[in-house]
């Protein structure tokens, strides 16, 4: 293994300490919390959703696959590919998944359980 590797498998384990580390800490924080209040009738919130956080994932691995490309080459295909297909997978679920929210929203009517 050249220097190179081995720096780019320490920042890998650094990033993933990391998140591991905000894992626990948001995880320990909802536990802490009281009962969360609800929004009033006929407000309507979105329900969470991961694929903010696949979009991200994918936006950094496609980061990385320009970032770190092989002298002579545009990108590192590799991970470019891959974090470009994570990327529009999940531009493309989340768009189907509004509109999914949004067609129940419009058929349950203004005074309904998700009215708005």
């Amino acid at each position: 293994m050249n220097d190179a590797t081995v720096g780019y498998f320490l920042i890998g384990i650094a990033i993933l300490f990391v998140l591991g580390l905000v894992f626990a800490l948001s995880s320990r924080q909802g536990r802490l919390q009281q009962a969360r209040p609800t929004p009033p009738p006929g407000v309507h919130l979105p329900s969470g959703s991961f694929l903010p956080v696949l979009l991200a994932v994918g936006a950094a691995l496609l980061g990385a696959g320009f970032a770190f490309r092989p002298a002579g080459t545009i990108a590192n295909l590799f991970v470019a590919v891959p974090g470009l297909l994570v990327v529009v997978g999940s531009i493309f679920a989340w768009v189907r998944a509004a509109n999914r929210e949004w067609r129940e929203i419009e058929r349950a009517g203004p005074d309904g359980p998700g009215g708005h």
